[in-house]
């Protein structure tokens, strides 16, 4: 089906139980920015991260689609512009959130010069409890060291692409023009690290 082309030879993407995961829940009309025209992005994207990248069907009645995103556990990248090294799937889910959000750069802005810019993942509920921490200890502080926002949605505000057993980690903060817009999202993956991750079965 060539209206089905999103670089996506389903026989490549298979998850190993020790990948690192994320599933990134990406706006329907912004997919686009991830796919490109014939796949061509998403390909560029999996070459340059060496992660894989698969784009989830879309749901009947939902307005979001779920980006998968996953590599060996024990492969890293270099972070540009520093000295960190993150997984190729964190590598790839920076790369593919800046995509999403780069063409609302000029909307939204505050009286500062400022943006709302919006993420959402989906996380096995069995694993939420290390993104909250104890009495909600480690939400606390990213939201005092990065400014952000972060909501722990489940059950009946969960999207329709989600699976039952997910909960939704939404993370709003407000991007200035001489900050990146991926700063408090790597921010707090640099923090939870691996914590953020549905390992494949």
């Amino acid at each position: 089906n060539k209206r089905r082309n999103h670089g996506d030879d389903r026989e490549q993407f298979v998850i190993d139980s020790e990948d690192t995961v994320y599933r990134y829940v990406c706006p329907g009309r912004k997919i686009g920015s991830v796919i490109g025209r014939g796949g061509e992005i998403v390909k560029q994207l999996r070459v340059e991260t060496k992660a894989k990248i698969r784009i989830g069907e879309t749901v009947p009645g939902c307005e979001e689609r779920v980006v998968t995103i996953y590599s060996p556990s024990d492969e890293t990248n270099a972070v540009e512009g520093g000295g960190n090294y993150v997984s190729p799937a964190q590598d790839a889910l920076f790369k593919v959130h800046d995509r999403v959000v780069a063409e609302d750069f000029h909307g939204d802005q505050d009286d500062d010069g400022g943006q709302q810019v919006t993420a959402k993942l989906l996380v096995p509920s069995d694993q939420i409890g290390c993104v909250i921490g104890k009495g909600g200890s480690i939400v606390q502080n990213i939201r005092s060291e990065t400014g952000a926002q972060i909501r722990i949605l489940k059950d009946d505000h969960l999207p329709l692409c989600a699976l039952s057993s997910d909960e939704l980690v939404q993370v709003n903060w407000m991007k200035i023009f001489s900050i990146t817009f991926s700063e408090p999202f790597q921010f707090l993956f640099f923090w939870f690290m691996n914590v953020i991750v549905y390992q494949g079965k």
